[in-house]
């Protein structure tokens, strides 16, 4: 990996924005052109160096990988529309985060079941069409395609991971992987603290360290993914399948560009859209960019041992922009 792009991570893991990265770069049309990892995976209870082979929990980057994949190749089989309604939103109000719901809620929390949850009035606290990004977009999303496909997870591994040969990517690790994946928080305090502001009370919260299993609360109760958050994957695994995806393997070449261009704001079909490229970033400090022919993909821990406010979005921007002019 460039000099350049090693001194920048090296110094913000000195600096303690977090512990350890692995990262991929390259380009659509060749493939990977450089990886490294840095830093450690593990540093509580004891000290495990990152490699490019250490597995992350990519957090809301599911979103894109995997959840917006499956709804797209619904949508190329004609078995829905884009326009078509799930629960009183279209399948473009919730890829696009136009849906009025609200960003977040504790729905393990709440008693009834997630699905009717989202469906109780309370939650959408807009009208449709302002762009809010909103997990509950994601998990009425999952439902849905649980509806058409069956399993959501199976469709995962049979539509997207298996054709793509990818042996690193997955729901709920075995422990005979936890080595080699990146801890995150000792404890849900995070989590604890956004219920207690919407002035939730819940008295389940994990305590002890999150290490192979889900960072995301909604996904863990559910049992390891709600569509919004759950994929395990190294950089590399991340990168085949954005690829994939770029280059219309995954689905067609038409969804590709509609997913790419920005629909309301700057959101497209689960991309992020920027004016140069698309992307997606996760809670737990990872994310990817699409920059023309240029893919980067940064994986790091950042709330381990604890979810600290740093300024990830400047660290980002700034990796991202490097990588697409390496």
């Amino acid at each position: 990996m460039a000099a350049d792009l090693v001194q920048f991570l090296q110094q913000e893991i000195d600096l303690g924005s977090f512990p350890g990265a692995s990262c991929a770069i390259g380009s659509v049309s060749g493939g990977i052109e450089r990886e490294d990892a840095l830093g450690n995976a593990v540093v509580v209870p004891m000290r495990i160096a990152a490699t490019p082979d250490t597995i992350y929990d990519i957090a809301s980057v599911t979103k894109v990988v995997v959840t917006t994949i499956l709804v797209l190749h619904a949508v190329d089989e004609k078995r829905i529309a884009l326009d078509d309604r799930f629960d009183g939103f279209t399948f473009r109000q919730l890829l696009t985060h136009t849906s009025g719901l609200v960003a977040w809620l504790p729905l393990y929390a709440l008693g009834a079941s997630y699905r009717e949850t989202i469906r109780h009035p309370t939650t959408s606290y807009d009208a449709p069409g302002r762009p809010t990004y909103s997990d509950l977009n994601f998990v009425l999303l999952w439902y849905a395609l649980t509806e058409i496909f069956g399993d959501y997870v199976q469709a995962a591994r049979e539509r997207i991971f298996a054709p793509l040969g990818l042996r690193d990517t997955t729901f709920n690790p075995p422990p005979i992987l936890k080595p080699r994946i990146a801890a995150t928080e000792w404890g849900q305090r995070f989590e604890a603290k956004m219920a207690a502001d919407r002035h939730v009370e819940f008295h389940g919260f994990r305590q002890g360290l999150m290490w192979g299993e889900v960072n995301d609360g909604n996904s863990f109760h559910a049992g390891g993914t709600c569509g919004n958050a759950g994929v395990f994957a190294t950089a590399r695994d991340i990168f085949r399948i954005v690829q994939a995806f770029a280059r219309g393997e995954l689905v067609s070449r038409a969804l590709v560009d509609e997913s790419a261009r920005a629909h309301a704001g700057d959101r497209g079909l689960g991309w992020q859209i920027g004016e140069l490229g698309y992307g997606h970033n996760g809670f737990t400090g990872t994310s990817v960019w699409v920059q023309g022919d240029r893919i980067s993909v940064l994986l790091t821990n950042r709330v381990h041992p604890c979810a600290a406010s740093i300024a990830m979005s400047r660290i980002r921007a700034t990796f991202h922009g490097m990588s697409s002019r390496a």
